[in-house]
């Protein structure tokens, strides 16, 4: 028997995490390790899953399909392939439910072979470079990716590397454990989110040289907020200096943005204001959050978007991009 409401949400940033990824005491001491074992052992376990436990929850959150993604850390392209493996292996039992994203390494060449590679060999829909520091996107080692990309017709996705062990202190200070994990995974996306290393990529003229490439900023933060000082720092550039194509153009038509950040109408109001209603995708970031299928019924009774620009947020854009169909099925009990 059918429930009266249908599942319609396609969830576009939702993440995995290999079982075989060691969490444990010596690990979690290694700074140089991602910090995973800061999370309650309920989130560890849904983020290994990914089977009936996780398309439950999917049922309850209002979703018809979920984009995959695994937890972006650094890696060599051997663990990386094997990670991608792993994933791979886990969906396949579930395609109606579940697309990959590939997990690339940070240096350009091996993330262009390993997308060909889970492109090529697995379908997946499209590849996820972890950000840090050390992550140079205008660096030339990455024009392969960026071809790839393009030729290939998938996106990249954009998300910031989660935290290692370096870099947790400011999370602990002399606050309890209790804290630590809900700081770790609600604040450190945004308040490491830089619209830095998207300007030094607009101003290596990538998009000139590759006009089809898409981007998918998972965690957007405060960026939309910032086009207006974006643009008039721009505009003191000589023209001689920057892109042919402007910011605004490749703001409107090869960025995509997730709501992974977005917490109330007011939030959600100001990102659907600042770019095109079509580069705009819904993502609930399960299982660090589950949220997100409130605000959306919400925001399709508010009356602020039509209803044919509310489906295009809640699945039609993702099924666009990613070329799989979500939108409102049935779900059974």
């Amino acid at each position: 028997m059918a429930t009266a409401n249908p599942a319609n949400l396609f969830a576009t940033l939702e993440s995995y995490l290999v079982p075989s990824h060691p969490i444990n005491a010596s690990t979690s001491s290694d700074p140089a390790q991602p910090a995973l074992h800061l999370l309650p052992p309920m989130t560890l376990t849904k983020l290994r899953n990914l089977g009936s436990v996780r398309v439950k929850d999917m049922r309850a959150l209002g979703q018809s399909r979920q984009i995959i993604s695994h937890i972006p850390f650094a890696a060599p392209p051997p663990i990386c392939a094997y990670y991608n493996d792993a994933m791979q292996s886990a969906i396949t039992m579930n395609n109606e439910k579940f697309a990959a994203i590939a997990l690339l390494p940070t240096e350009g060449k091996e993330a262009a072979r390993e997308l060909q590679r889970c492109v090529g060999k697995y379908r997946f829909v499209g590849g996820m470079l972890g950000l840090s520091r050390d992550v140079k996107l205008d660096d030339g080692t990455f024009e392969e990716l960026w071809k790839l990309a393009e030729q290939y017709r998938v996106p990249v996705v954009l998300r910031q590397m989660w935290p290692v062990g370096s870099e947790i202190e400011e999370y602990q200070n002399n606050l309890a454990a209790t804290f630590q994990a809900p700081f770790l995974t609600h604040l450190h996306t945004s308040h490491t989110a830089s619209p830095l290393p998207l300007l030094h990529l607009y101003l290596s003229s990538v998009f000139d040289r590759h006009p089809n490439l898409r981007l998918v900023l998972a965690h957007p933060a405060a960026l939309p907020s910032l086009l207006p000082r974006i643009e008039h720092l721009l505009s003191s550039i000589p023209a001689s200096d920057k892109p042919k194509r402007s910011f605004v153009d490749v703001w409107q038509h090869n960025i995509y943005l997730t709501t992974a950040d977005v917490q109330d109408m007011s939030s959600l109001r100001a990102l659907l204001e600042q770019i095109p209603i079509d580069r705009i995708l819904y993502a609930s970031n399960y299982p660090l959050e589950e949220r997100g299928k409130e605000l959306m019924e919400e925001l399709r009774e508010s009356g602020f978007l039509t209803k044919e620009e509310w489906e295009r947020v809640a699945w039609g854009n993702a099924e666009g991009l990613f070329g799989k169909k979500g939108g409102a099925v049935k779900v059974g009990k």
